[in-house]
């Protein structure tokens, strides 16, 4: 075999180019829109708490969420939290449903699971019954 001339080399370069170009753009196309899932512990807060009442409740959720890897990295997991209306919540124990609106999630981005899966809330008055 002959060792390739000085010619051939440099017609190999820009095919070369070429092919590295179209194999990052294919890479940038389909590794961004792959879906990859990501496991987070988030706060579990209320609002509209009803005067001289407290709520009873787990201090942190454990969710999994998926989307497309962008949506995920461009996600501010530090201000991601479960919110919920007491007023929802009846005095005694409930049972919630977490759901993507009450993590206020984009679109691109469901909820898999959340765990513990029946977290129980209990809403307890605050007012002592006077006995006579």
């Amino acid at each position: 075999m002959k060792a390739p001339t000085p010619k051939t080399n440099k017609l190999n370069v820009p095919l070369k180019f070429i092919a590295l170009l179209l194999g990052y753009t294919f890479w940038y196309i389909f590794g961004s829109s792959h879906t990859t899932t990501a496991q987070l512990t988030v706060p579990l807060c209320f609002y509209n708490i009803p005067e001289l009442h407290r709520i009873h409740a787990p201090e942190l959720i454990s969710i999994q969420i998926a989307g497309k890897r962008s949506a995920i990295r461009a996600l501010d997991t530090d201000a991601l939290a479960v919110h919920i209306n007491a007023e929802t919540v009846h005095e005694g124990k409930n049972l919630l449903a977490i759901t993507q609106e009450s993590l206020l999630l984009p679109e691109s981005i469901k909820l898999v699971h959340y765990s513990p899966s029946n977290p129980t809330v209990e809403l307890l008055s605050t007012v002592k019954v006077q006995e006579t």
